[in-house]
């Protein structure tokens, strides 16, 4: 029985769109064989079926994740793993990685000269730790690369539920030879080209409650274009740190787990958990 779109229910819509979302993606626009104005309908297609409300990551909230069938629990560091990560992120590596010694003196000076009474000040901080993660994790065969301000497009959820936004910084562990294609953000939006292991962390910069900033990181986790099947980010202000898991579950949705929060101290005490090249433990790229 063929349908109207307007007797499209909004599940019914979403749906299609969502299939219609995969095909596209699936077309090589470049392809000689590909029918003449083809791509234009089906955009036109696109725009009579929306009848979602596209949201930016940074409006979505607890009530949300629930809405989109996420759901969510602790993630608990035992003291042996957190004694692991303290040795491990404590220790110097040889090579052109960041030194623990320079990496404090750095965050010293930042926290005499930088205000961070804004996010662009406490991403001072954060630029540092990264910083300190990359180089440390880096080999002759694997690079770790730092993406401030990942695009992330719109994103079509079951349940009339559309996201889209920008990841503060999308942290990406892949084969050497990729990282010297000029648009490596391109190469990462189709990791199944990518031959070799491919991993990716999110980190959302958050001034003051790092807390109330875990759903809209775990939703730009959720977006299906990463190609993993496990997503794991951080929400910091540079000094404090939680670190949370995202792992999609069938039938749509998924579950987030989330760390306690993590200090950076006075006198760096809990800096190298934070630096640990997996902090927390199985948490990290």
């Amino acid at each position: 029985m063929q349908r109207k779109i307007p007797d499209l229910t909004a599940n019914d819509a979403n749906t299609l769109l969502l299939s219609l979302n995969d095909f596209q993606a699936a077309l090589d626009e470049d392809d000689e064989d590909l029918p003449s104005g083809l791509i234009e309908v089906l955009d036109q297609f696109r725009t009579k079926l929306e009848v979602v409300k596209h949201v930016s990551f940074s409006k979505v909230d607890a009530i949300v994740l629930l809405q989109v069938n996420n759901k969510a629990g602790p993630l608990f560091l035992v003291s042996e793993k957190r004694a692991l990560a303290e040795e491990r992120g404590s220790a110097e590596i040889k090579g052109k990685a960041l030194s623990m010694e320079v990496l404090k003196n750095l965050i010293e000076l930042v926290r005499l000269h930088v205000a961070v009474v804004t996010e662009a000040g406490c991403r001072a901080l954060i630029n540092l730790t990264l910083l300190r993660v990359a180089s440390a994790m880096s080999t002759d065969q694997i690079d770790v690369n730092i993406i401030p301000e990942y695009p992330i497009s719109k994103t079509l959820f079951p349940g009339n539920h559309s996201f889209e936004g920008v990841v503060d910084f999308l942290v990406t562990k892949l084969p050497g030879r990729y990282t010297q294609i000029q648009h490596l953000t391109l190469v990462l939006k189709s990791p199944d080209t990518i031959k070799g292991p491919v991993t990716s962390n999110i980190f959302e910069a958050k001034r003051d409650n790092v807390q109330a900033a875990i759903p809209q990181a775990v939703m730009a986790a959720a977006h299906k274009q990463h190609g993993m099947q496990v997503l794991r980010g951080c929400i910091t202000s540079g000094e404090q740190w939680i670190f949370f898991a995202f792992r999609m579950t069938e039938g749509g949705g998924g579950f987030i787990s989330y760390s306690d929060q993590y200090n950076v101290g006075t006198q760096f005490e809990g800096l190298p958990v934070t630096t640990h090249p997996r902090s927390p433990p199985r948490l990290g790229l």
